[in-house]
Formats: structure tokens, sequence, C-alpha cells
């Protein structure tokens, strides 16, 4: 498996290049920003490419982006990204490592490498890069428009501490004030930051840096309570979620 390393990092660079010791495996470059990287991968073909996200000028998306869309390598994506941004990997199914890389999950990330060499796999690991490149370059809202009668009301996405759950709408809690708006949870997640909102329940979202207190009940699960003195109870359906929030130290 020949392999290329991305990082504008020397010291994340060194780190990555442990993979040296893992047998069948060839480095056959290293990168240290991104314009460099478009040519090597498109030169040198690399089975996998080990992947920072955040570079100066041209970040690993924009690599990605630059890339005939048939060129396109499995990735491994480097981060330091913490809490909810490391959920558009996950929803993607696609493999990252959080830096500083733990070597456990490197030797697993090694691993499902190897298997993606397969040329089906391969195929549906760059179908999947491709939907998270397209769902990256979306904006997150940052408005909603409520209308009531014939007024219509601007309600800012950063004054929403949390979000409930009200038949085939949901109710955005902003201040002292709630505002219907004609959405599903489901739907209205995707349009969230996932580095700023949180969902804990099938029926509630939450502003993470509204939360202030948890207090665990049972089976995983928590009462969530928010700088505005709300009180949630979380499920355990979402407590991978919460979980790594806490494990990532929040924000």
């Amino acid at each position: 498996m020949r392999a290329l390393i991305v990082d504008d990092e020397p010291l994340a660079r060194r780190g990555v290049a442990r993979l040296r010791k893992f047998k069948g495996i060839e480095i056959v470059g290293e990168c240290g920003d991104g314009s460099s990287a478009v040519g090597k991968i498109l030169a040198l073909a690399p089975d996998v490419v080990f992947l920072d996200v955040q570079m100066p000028g041209m970040d690993g998306f924009e690599v990605l982006r630059a890339l005939p869309r048939e060129n396109l390598p499995n990735v491994i994506f480097l981060t330091a990204y913490e809490q909810h941004a490391l959920r558009a990997f996950e929803v993607h199914a696609l493999d990252y490592l959080l830096k500083p890389v733990d070597d456990a999950r490197f030797a697993a990330a090694i691993g499902r490498a190897r298997k993606s060499m397969d040329a089906a796999l391969k195929t549906t690991m760059a179908q999947r890069v491709l939907h998270m490149l397209d769902r990256a370059s979306e904006k997150y809202a940052t408005r909603f428009s409520i209308q009531t009668g014939s007024r219509i009301q601007i309600v800012l996405a950063e004054d929403v501490e949390w979000i409930g759950a009200a038949g085939d709408y949901v109710e955005l809690h902003a201040g002292r004030r709630s505002h219907l708006l004609r959405e599903t949870m489901a739907s209205l997640e995707q349009r969230l930051d996932p580095a700023r909102f949180l969902r804990i329940h099938r029926s509630r979202i939450v502003r993470t840096d509204g939360i202030q207190e948890l207090r665990s009940i049972e089976n995983r699960e928590f009462t969530v309570k928010l700088a505005d003195g709300s009180e949630h109870r979380s499920s355990r359906t979402y407590a991978d979620r919460l979980e790594r929030w806490l494990t990532c130290g929040g924000s």
C-alpha cells in the first residue's frame, strides 16, 4: 500500500511517518501544503492519503475539490477538530485520526485502509468523500424566518438556546421567547452547525456553549442544564454524541 502524508506541521508528519513499521506500506511522499499535495496525488497516485484538514492557504477539503473526481484517493483525515466537527466524518463513514494520534486508533485505521484497496470499496469511499465535500460547501443556517400572520420575525441561530420537537414543527427557544418553525428535527439538525449545536434526544437539540451542568440519571442518560435555567433529558440513542462532546472537553 502506497501512502502520501499531507500536513503543514513537520512534527505531525513525523508522527504519521511511523506507519513505516507496518508491513507492506510504502511512504511515497510528504507534503507541507495543499497545492503541492494536489500535484503529488496526481503524479504518484497513492493508494491512501493521510490528509490534514486544517492547513493555511489551501486546506484539506480544498485539496480534494481540486482533484478530478476520477483521481480521488482513499483518505484518512488528520484533524485537531474537537467535539461535533468530527461527526462530519462519522456521518459519512470516513476515517479520521484525531491529533495527537492514538496508537491503537492508528493501527485500526491502517487495517481499514488495507481493506479499502478493493476496487468496489475504493469507489464507495470516493463517493462518500464527494458527498461530504458537497455538504461541507453548504453554509449552515445563521438565521430563521418565523412568519406569524403578516409579520416575519428573524431569529438568529446564535440566539437559539435549545430546540424542541412540536409535531410537524420545531420550537426555537431564544431568550424568554419561543418560536414555531415548520420543519422537522431531522432536517433542521442538518442545517445547524455541528460545532455549536448538539442533538441529545429525538426531541431536543441544545446549543453546546450553553451547557452548564450534566447530572447522570441511568443507562448513559443525563439531565442537561443550560445557562437559561432549562433542563433537558438526554437519551441513550444520542449518548455517544454527548459523551464525545464531554471527552473532547466541550467548548
